[in-house]
């Protein structure tokens, strides 16, 4: 009698046991399930493209290039306006025969019509250099549902951030022309891909093409 009445209890102790794990396996599914559905938007890839620089946005790079005179800022003032090519990344310097290629892409366009500056470097030849300036900051991300992104059944791509243009003329230490203030202040671009065979939409095309190629 009291033999089955402790088996009773072993028993019933087991199954507490059993019950009381089950339910730690059915919390902990519910809690990775909600875990890892939550953070499926973050598994998305991303990417960023920075050309380091002095500045950090459209407008810093603008009003530090308004600084620049013609005739009157020469290299050294460049330098402290950190329009240094030699330390700062994405200023190229160019050639007369670049310059040449920009200001005079056909016999249409005559020296005499372009800017004093710009037909001074050109003239002065080997004296002549340029500096095209162009920092900028571009991002992209993907957006959207993760498994429909995965699969390439849909994917949604957002690509944001700056680009600035500027161009100016060197002749023996001297700016002698400064192009105006050019670029991109906001750029925003949205391109969606949709497959709707999702991951088969590429056998179908190798199959199609391969088809092609029997015929």
């Amino acid at each position: 009698m009291c033999g089955g009445w402790q088996d009773r209890k072993k028993l019933n102790r087991a199954k507490a046991k059993e019950d009381g794990m089950e339910k730690y396996l059915k919390f902990s599914a519910i809690f990775i399930f909600l875990f890892f559905f939550s953070g499926c938007a973050n598994l998305l890839p991303s990417s960023k493209t920075i050309v380091d620089s002095p500045w950090h946005n459209f407008d810093s790079a603008r009003l530090e290039y308004e600084k620049i005179i013609p005739g009157t800022t020469n290299v050294d003032d460049l330098k402290k306006m950190k329009f240094n090519p030699f330390e700062i990344p994405n200023i190229r310097i160019m050639n007369v025969t670049e310059i040449i290629s920009v200001f005079l892409p056909n016999p249409s366009v005559k020296i005499e019509q372009l800017d004093p500056g710009i037909q001074e470097c050109i003239e002065s030849r080997s004296s002549c250099t340029a500096y095209k300036i162009e920092p900028g900051q571009v991002s992209l991300k993907r957006v959207g549902n993760f498994w429909a992104d995965l699969f390439t059944f849909k994917r949604h791509t957002i690509e944001t951030g700056w680009e600035f243009r500027g161009l100016i003329t060197i002749v023996d230490n001297v700016v002698t022309y400064k192009d105006p203030a050019g670029g991109k202040p906001l750029l925003r671009k949205e391109e969606i891909k949709n497959k709707p065979l999702g991951p088969l939409q590429e056998i179908g095309n190798i199959i199609v093409s391969g088809a092609q190629d029997l015929l």
